[in-house]
């Protein structure tokens, strides 16, 4: 059971800087987003419910990247993929695909019945792709709130069958 907030505060931190760097607040960007995370992720993982399950990806016993999801959390959609993260220096090599596996696999195992879905910003054109080329499918764009302030489109990916979308393939993942 992963209860390191600090470490997935700053895995978190770290692709948010990257990725997010074209539309999210730069003053946000450079200093309060890792107090932020820090807070959000060290009370997250002290009252963890049941249902949900973080994964990270580590090489070399060094942390390279995670996943949080949320069993069932949706009558419709299913269990929410609520966080998806990987250092910039650990993308392009299936880290990403077998954390999405893993968290389906673990989704399928516990609530068999129920699709996965999760939000990602439209402008982050480079995880649609990712997840679009891994079978997702956005099926609804909403205005969100963003972090560190403003509004921006998101988008909802859903796969409703997890347990066949993903490559089961892992790299050093713990639980």
């Amino acid at each position: 059971m992963v209860d390191d907030g600090a470490m997935i505060a700053r895995l978190h931190t770290e692709s948010w800087r990257s990725a997010y760097k074209p539309f999210l607040n730069p003053n946000f960007l450079s200093g309060p987003i890792e107090e932020d995370r820090l807070r959000a992720w060290t009370s997250r993982l002290m009252r963890r419910p049941a249902n949900e399950t973080v994964i990270v990806a580590e090489i070399e016993n060094e942390p390279i990247g995670f996943v949080c999801a949320v069993g069932g959390e949706d009558d419709r959609w299913g269990t929410l993929i609520d966080n998806l993260h990987v250092l910039p220096s650990a993308k392009g090599q299936g880290v990403g695909a077998a954390l999405l596996g893993a968290a389906a696999e673990w989704s399928a195992a516990i609530y068999p019945s129920a699709g996965i879905y999760l939000w990602c910003f439209e402008q982050n054109a480079p995880a649609c792709r990712f997840y679009e080329q891994r079978g997702g499918v956005a099926v609804e764009q909403i205005i969100d709130e963003a972090p560190g302030g403003g509004l921006l489109p998101a988008l909802r990916f859903h796969w409703p069958d997890p347990a066949s979308a993903f490559d089961a393939r892992k790299v050093g993942l713990r639980d």
